[in-house]
C-alpha cells in the first residue's frame, strides 16, 4: 500500500468547533504490521501548538483521519475527556 496515494489530517473537536490539522506526507510512518502512526505531538508542533494549547483550548477528541476524494475513514480517535496534564 502506498502511502504518498493517502492523505490524513487531525481533527481537533471543542464543544463548539472543529479543527483540522493537515498531515505532510513525511510525517506518516507505516508500522511493520501494516498501520499508519502520525505522532501527534510532532503534528501540533508544526502548527505552533503543544499537548498543553489542546487541554487550554478544553479539547473534547482528537481524531485521527484518513482522507478520500468524496469519504473520510476514522482510523483512531483520543478522548481527553478524563485525561490530566501532568508538569
Amino acid at each position: 500500500m502506498q502511502i504518498k496515494h493517502k492523505k490524513f489530517i487531525y481533527v481537533i473537536e471543542t464543544e463548539t468547533e472543529s479543527k483540522e490539522l493537515c498531515i505532510e506526507d513525511d510525517e506518516v510512518i507505516e508500522n511493520a504490521d501494516g498501520e499508519f502512526d502520525i505522532p501527534l505531538d510532532s503534528v501540533l508542533s508544526k502548527h505552533q501548538m503543544d499537548l498543553e494549547d489542546l487541554f487550554k483550548m478544553k479539547v473534547a477528541t482528537v481524531s485521527l483521519v484518513e482522507q478520500g476524494c468524496s469519504d473520510r475513514k476514522l482510523i483512531r480517535s483520543i478522548s481527553f475527556e478524563n485525561l490530566r496534564l501532568n508538569k
